[in-house]
């Protein structure tokens, strides 16, 4: 995960099928997609910790994981599986294993300032879900959730077929991330959000070099 991240892949619609309509139940919203943008947007500028659920079904079989979380803008620290994705400042960090099988991370130079960062993954957000040339139709069946759904025939579509997103409202932090795909289910729960983050929250690891 980057610079969340919510990882986000450039594309573009090639071939639309027409307008879906809106799933039984689902509360009525006049602009659910631009919700969504704006909750994405200020998912990325607050200040949140949070540690989630994460749980992959395919095949009949299942993985779990627990994903950590620190972020205090534009510092960031991702934990997951044994792997690190940060951010100090100005700074981006590289870790990865060594001989011994433990993470070591080092400076990986300059990254891009964090309001162009945030910008240009808002950009292309909006582009998948807002628009005639949208990949996804948006509604938003409770406050700050949001269900996606593909609306183009698209080769390995970046959200799969059905995907639903929720942030906390008072910090803004993901509690809820699921992507459904031909393949099977990803889906992140949180199990605790807080909007207190210090030093040592965004610190890698102990045991790992900085």
């Amino acid at each position: 995960m980057a610079g969340l991240i919510v990882g986000i892949a450039v594309t573009v619609a090639v071939a639309a099928t027409g307008g879906s309509s809106e799933p039984a139940g689902v509360r009525a919203q006049p602009d659910a997609a631009g919700a969504y943008v704006a909750d994405w947007r200020r998912s990325q500028l607050g200040t949140w910790k949070v540690v989630m659920r994460w749980q992959r079904t395919a095949g009949g079989s299942q993985l779990h994981d627990e994903i950590r979380v620190a972020q205090r803008p534009p510092d960031r620290l991702s934990v997951a599986a044994g792997a690190v994705d940060a951010r100090q400042g100005d700074r981006r960090l590289s870790c990865a294993a060594g001989e011994d099988g433990r993470l070591r991370c080092r400076d990986a130079g300059a990254a891009v300032p964090y309001d162009q960062e945030v910008a240009a993954g808002e950009a292309v957000l909006r582009g998948q879900v807002v628009g005639s040339a949208r990949l996804y139709e948006v509604t938003a069946p409770l406050p700050h959730c949001y269900e996606l759904r593909l609306r183009v025939r698209y080769p390995a579509p970046p959200y799969g077929q059905r995907a639903r997103f929720c942030f906390d409202g008072v910090t803004g932090a993901p509690t809820l991330r699921e992507i459904d795909r031909v393949e099977g289910r990803d889906r992140q729960e949180a199990l605790s959000v807080s909007a207190q983050v210090d030093d040592a929250d965004l610190a890698p690891p102990p045991g790992i070099a900085g």
